[in-house]
């Protein structure tokens, strides 16, 4: 099993925030150096899910909340996953030293510091995805889509034979994972996922904030 790590709501709603410094817009992969999956806007786009390092120097280090209720444990702000130090101690016991953890301290509308926190890139960058039993489309060799999406738009891209009315599912390989715990893979542009172990270690903490979703494996 695997599974997907991301965030939710607490407060029944997504909660109201800024962040009081860096520029998101400029956040940079910090090796851009080409693979298979490597797409430079794409990198630009979502950073912080190529399995690679970030550059810090545009990484905002304070975020206002604007909220009267207490900061989740693990949250996103401007598409950064960002978590609780407990968190991360979990994450180094697995994979010590292999991941990015950068501080941001969330603080009130007078800068009284509320909580402190860390955003979290998977530093992991892997092809995790198991070819024979995923029925969804590698396109042009670089980004897993859905066949549907390519029917009346690129159909020469769908493989000879290849069933387009097949529900669309990814399904990771325990293989191609090997012993990491931690990675973003490099032909989806979302992540990162987690390995059982790791996952299950997370879930068990109760974290606020936290969304874990099941993924299929083999």
């Amino acid at each position: 099993m695997v599974y997907s790590l991301g965030s939710k709501p607490t407060l029944g709603h997504y909660a109201q925030q800024k962040t009081l410094d860096g520029d998101v817009s400029k956040i940079e992969v910090a090796d851009k150096t080409p693979d298979a999956g490597f797409d430079a806007n794409t990198a630009s786009t979502y950073p912080a899910h190529q399995g690679r390092p970030i550059q810090p120097k545009h990484v905002f280090t304070k975020v206002e909340w604007q909220e009267s209720g207490p900061v989740p444990d693990v949250d996103t702000v401007c598409g950064l996953l960002v978590v609780s130090d407990r968190f991360r101690e979990i994450v180094d016991k697995f994979e010590p030293g292999v991941h990015q953890f950068l501080p941001v301290e969330y603080v009130d509308g007078h800068g009284a510091v509320l909580a402190k926190r860390y955003i979290f890139v998977a530093c992991n960058r892997i092809d995790s995805v198991d070819r024979a039993h995923t029925t969804m489309v590698l396109f042009k060799g670089m980004r897993w889509t859905p066949a549907n999406d390519l029917v009346g738009w690129k159909p020469e891209e769908i493989p000879p034979g290849f069933d387009v009315k097949a529900k669309p599912k990814l399904v990771f390989s325990n293989a191609q994972i090997g012993g990491r715990h931690a990675w973003s893979d490099m032909f989806l542009i979302y992540g990162p996922n987690l390995s059982d172990a790791l996952g299950a270690a997370l879930e068990v903490e109760h974290f606020t904030g936290i969304s874990l979703q099941k993924e299929e494996a083999v």
